[in-house]
C-alpha cells in the first residue's frame, strides 16, 4: 500500500511538472531545419509590445474627370472629349456624420481583421483622425483599413458601374481542393434585388465566340477604388446570385494558399464594411516602440515564478511534507494559467500582469488555509470543503467584479479583468482537480 500511495503521488507530481515545463519553457518540434514552438504565442497588448499611430486628413486639391466626345465618363483623356477639374471631397460632404461614420467603419474594419486593441481619436470639426494599433507582422495591411476608401465597383468595359458595394449582401472567402491543388475563392453574394441584375450581366460578359470561332467574349473587371481585382468573363450564366472569383491560383504549397486566403479575406472585409464616405490622406505613420522589452517580460516571469517556488519552500517548512506537496501544486497552478492564458486569446497588457498577480496571491492563500484546516480536520476530503466554503466568500465576489470588469470599454480594464476572471476560474478547478487529489493520496492511510 505504501508503495502503492508513492507511487500515486510521485505520478500526479510528474504531471505537474511536464505541464509546468512546457508551460514556462515551451513544447518545440522540428520544422524544416529549425525548432518551432507549437504553443500559441501570447497576445501582447500596445504597451508591452509598441504600437503604430496613424493620423488621417480629409483629402483637399482637387481631381481630373475625363468625358469622352458623348459627354461619358472615361479612363483617361480622349482627344476629342473633355475634362473637368472637382474637389477629391465636395464641401457638402465634408460633415461630421460624414466624420463619425468614417470612424465607424473603421472600427468595424479593424474588428474584423482581428484586431480587438485600438485607439480612435477623432477631430469632429475637422475630420483629423489618429489611430493607434499594436505593431506586429500585418500592422502595415491593417493601416490601409484606416485611409483606404475602399469603394467596391464591378464595370463594364466602358467603364459604366454594372454593380457596386450596394448591391452586395455578403462576401466570404473560401476554398476548393482538387487534383490540381487547392484554389481560394471570393465569393460575393448578392442581395435579392441585385439577383436578376447578375444574371443579365453574366450574359453580357459570357465568354462566346462569332460564326468564324473567334473570340468575340467582353470582360468585366472588379476594383477596390481604381485598383484592379481581376478582368475576367463569366464561365456560364449565374442564376443563384453568387459571384466566384478565384484568387491566385490552384497550388499545393501552404503558404501560397495562406497568401491568397488572406488576399481574399482582406477584399471579403473591404466589401463587407463599405466604403468610406470621404476621400483621406496618409498624414502619419510612425512606430512607437514600448519602454518594456522582452528582456524585461522574461525577468518579470522568472520573478514571478522564483516568489511562487519561495512561496513553496515556505510551504515546506511551516507544514513539513503536505506543504511541500501543496507548494509544487502551486507552481502547477501557475503553469496551467498561463498556458489558458496563451489559449483565450486574452490581450496580455500590464494590467493584465496584475490580474495574474492577484489570482496568484488567491490562490496561495487558498492552500494556506487548506494547510492550517488539515491540521484540525483528520478527514481531508472535508477539510477541503471547509477551505472551498470560506474561500467562497473571497472568490466569488472578486470573481463578479472581473466578470464586470471585462465588459469595460477599455483594453487595460479589460484585460485585468479577463484575465483574473481566468485565474479565478482555475484557482477552484484545478484546487478541486489537482491539489485536493494530492492531499487526499497524501494523507490516506
Amino acid at each position: 500500500m505504501k508503495v502503492d500511495k508513492g507511487l500515486k503521488i510521485a505520478l500526479v507530481i510528474l504531471l505537474i511538472v511536464l505541464v509546468s515545463i512546457i508551460s514556462f519553457a515551451g513544447l518545440y518540434v522540428q520544422d524544416k531545419k529549425s525548432m518551432v514552438n507549437v504553443l500559441k504565442d501570447y497576445q501582447l497588448g500596445m504597451d508591452l509590445k509598441g504600437s503604430r499611430v496613424v493620423t488621417t486628413n480629409v483629402g483637399t486639391g482637387n481631381k481630373t474627370i475625363y468625358y469622352d466626345k458623348d459627354g461619358n465618363e472615361v479612363k483617361s483623356e480622349d482627344k476629342e472629349g473633355s475634362k473637368k477639374e472637382v474637389p477629391i471631397n465636395s464641401e457638402e460632404s465634408l460633415t461630421v456624420d460624414n466624420y463619425k461614420k468614417t470612424k465607424n467603419i473603421v472600427e468595424k474594419r479593424l474588428s474584423d481583421y482581428g484586431i480587438s486593441e485600438y485607439l480612435i481619436r477623432l477631430d469632429e470639426k475637422t475630420g483629423k483622425m489618429t489611430v493607434q494599433i499594436p505593431e506586429d507582422d500585418d500592422t502595415d495591411l491593417a493601416v490601409q483599413y484606416i485611409y483606404t476608401k475602399g469603394k467596391f465597383t464591378i464595370v463594364g468595359e466602358n467603364n459604366e458601374v454594372l454593380l457596386d458595394e450596394t448591391n452586395v449582401k455578403k462576401a466570404t472567402a473560401t476554398y476548393g481542393t482538387t487534383t490540381s491543388g487547392t484554389t481560394v475563392y471570393l465569393n460575393i453574394e448578392f442581395n435579392k434585388d441585385s439577383v436578376e441584375n447578375l444574371r443579365e450581366i453574366s450574359n453580357t460578359y459570357v465568354k462566346s465566340t462569332d460564326e468564324s470561332g473567334k473570340d468575340t467574349t467582353k470582360k468585366f473587371t472588379m476594383k477596390i477604388d481604381d485598383n484592379k481585382i481581376t478582368s475576367t468573363s463569366f464561365g456560364e450564366e449565374i442564376k443563384n446570385g453568387i459571384l466566384q472569383i478565384s484568387v491566385g491560383s490552384a497550388t499545393t504549397n501552404v503558404s501560397e494558399i495562406n497568401s491568397y486566403l488572406a488576399e481574399a479575406r482582406n477584399l471579403a472585409i473591404l466589401i463587407n464594411d463599405g466604403s468610406l464616405p470621404l476621400e483621406y490622406d496618409l498624414a502619419q505613420n510612425r512606430f512607437i516602440s514600448s519602454d518594456i522589452t522582452t528582456d524585461n517580460l522574461t525577468m518579470a516571469g522568472i520573478v514571478i515564478l522564483v516568489t511562487i517556488v519561495i512561496g513553496a519552500i515556505v510551504l515546506g517548512i511551516l507544514y513539513k511534507k503536505n506543504g511541500i506537496l501543496a507548494g509544487i501544486a502551486n507552481i502547477g497552478y501557475l503553469a496551467v494559467l498561463l498556458i489558458i492564458v496563451r489559449y483565450t486569446n486574452v490581450i496580455l497588457t500590464i494590467e493584465g500582469i496584475f490580474g495574474i498577480l492577484i489570482s496568484i496571491v488567491l490562490n496561495y492563500i487558498f492552500t494556506i488555509r487548506l494547510l492550517k484546516t488539515m491540521k484540525t480536520e483528520e478527514d481531508t476530503k472535508k477539510a477541503y470543503n471547509n477551505t472551498a466554503k470560506s474561500m467562497v466568500f473571497i472568490l466569488i465576489p472578486a470573481l463578479v467584479i472581473a466578470i464586470a470588469l471585462c465588459f469595460a470599454g477599455w483594453m487595460p480594464i479589460y484585460s485585468f479583468g479577463a484575465l483574473m476572471f481566468w485565474g479565478l476560474l482555475t484557482i477552484f478547478i484545478y484546487n478541486t482537480v489537482i491539489t485536493r487529489t494530492l492531499m487526499v493520496i497524501s494523507t490516506k492511510k
